[in-house]
Parts: C-alpha cells; structure tokens; sequence
C-alpha cells in the first residue's frame, strides 16, 4: 500500500485488506496537512496492529508492505484505500511479489504436558519458539501450589490467549486436552523447529 497524497482537511480514510479468509477494515483519523509521509506513519501502526498476528508488516519511504511470512502460492489479495470524509488522501495498493507454494506439508502439532504441578505458590515462564523474531513468544503464569496439572495447564493456555491484544500467537491454534496444551499451526507447512521450554521462578 503506497500512501500519494496527503490531507487538505480533518477527517477519516479507511484501508481495507481481504485476503479471502482475513478481513480488515482499518480506519485511521487524520488532520489537515498531514503529509503522506505522516500518514504512512499513522496507518503504518494501524495495519500492524490488525494484521501482525499473520503477516509480517515493513515500510519503506511512503509504502507499507504486508509479507506472506511462509511460503504460500499466489493469493487473491485486495488491499484499497478509501477517503469517505473527502480529505484528500490517496492511495493505491498493488501486489508487489507473487507468492510461490511451498513444499506442503501438514498442520504441525505440538504439546507442552504437564505431570506435576508443585506444592508452593510460584511463578511459571513458558516460551514458544521457532527460533524467529516473529514466533518467539513468552508468559508468566502465576501459581498457587495448589493446582491440579490440568488447572496448570488451562492457565497457561490462556495466558498465551491473551498474547498481542488476544490475538494469541502467530498462527497458532492453542488448546487444552488434559494436562496438556497444544500448539496446532493454521497452516500446512514443512516440519518447523519448534521449542517449547518451561523454567520455574
């Protein structure tokens, strides 16, 4: 999405992004004078904070680029600018690079049992990894001492619920089957090397 022009008065512009399974209306308020450079800032926050539990979110000089972070074949993406209140602001969005399938693979699934869940009130970090910036997550679970290891485990599930705004973690499904938590990808990839690690406070 590359911002052209800029505002000649107070109003709202609205990007819309479809990408045939994730819809985003994103509506940003902008004032008078506001350059395209300002706008590209402000919009740039706003379509990472919508769109960063699925893609990778970069900007350069006035364009903001929305990445597939996995290999995936070409998508029918619609990314449009909108300017319901007249302000002046353009824009136009394009595909920059066609996407390009994978290897394939199947939705990866990992779990995190618990088998004992301590008898002192403690403080819990859990951390999910793949080794990138992009899926390294950690949270804290507080503990009584007094949980079963399926109560463990549903509180650390949804700790990482609440992860980015509730979001969760980037493509992953996260559930509770006894006492385990498991991590199912939303995507069909190749085996990824997935850590999951568990340190007590």
């Amino acid at each position: 999405m590359e911002i052209l022009t800029g505002a000649n008065k107070d109003g709202r512009i609205k990007v819309v992004f479809d990408d045939g399974q994730i819809r985003k209306d994103i509506v940003q308020s902008v004032k008078m004078n506001d350059s395209a450079s300002a706008i590209f800032f402000q919009l740039y926050d706003a379509i990472y904070q919508e769109l960063k539990a699925d893609y990778n979110i970069t900007g350069s000089g006035t364009s903001i680029y929305i990445n597939e972070p996995t290999p995936e074949a070409d998508k029918d993406i619609i990314i449009t600018l909108e300017d319901p209140d007249a302000t002046g602001v353009t824009g136009v969005g394009s595909e920059w690079n066609k996407g390009v399938a994978g290897t394939g693979g199947v939705a990866e699934v990992n779990e995190l049992e618990i088998t004992e869940s301590g008898s002192r009130a403690m403080d819990v970090r859990v951390n999910f990894t793949d080794g990138s910036f992009f899926l390294n997550e950690t949270v804290t679970v507080t503990l009584q001492g007094t949980e079963t290891p399926s109560e463990v485990a549903d509180k650390i599930a949804s700790a990482f619920h609440a992860l980015n705004d509730g979001k969760g973690i980037f493509r992953q499904n996260i559930t509770v089957s006894g006492a385990s938590v498991i991590f199912t990808s939303t995507k069909t990839l190749a085996d990824q090397n997935i850590t999951i690690s568990l340190t007590r406070n």
